[in-house]
């Protein structure tokens, strides 16, 4: 009979520890996924910014006066590729 006490608190202890690892390993998933949508949210409002944004520089220059300048149109042309690049990445 006394073994079956011990036997029974022994498994009361590992249920136990079992059951704690399971819900700290649990809280810490359900953390970590929300904090990965919250970044997906970010990313993908910054990526909606930049795009309106670009659009809206593109509606400026109707004439292509700075997209063609030398130097303006560069930095145009480097605005337009990192936004391009951003479209497939994302």
């Amino acid at each position: 009979m006394d073994i079956h006490i011990y036997v029974y608190i022994f498994l009361g202890i590992v249920i136990f520890i079992l059951g704690y690892t399971t819900w700290n390993i649990l809280r810490k998933y359900e953390q970590s996924t929300d904090t990965i949508l919250e970044l997906e949210d970010r990313i993908i409002n910054s990526k909606n910014n930049i795009n309106d944004a670009f659009e809206k520089m593109k509606d400026l220059d109707r004439r292509e006066m700075f997209e063609t300048d030398d130097d303006v149109g560069q930095v145009f042309k480097q605005i337009k590729d990192t936004i391009e690049s951003l479209n497939q990445g994302v």
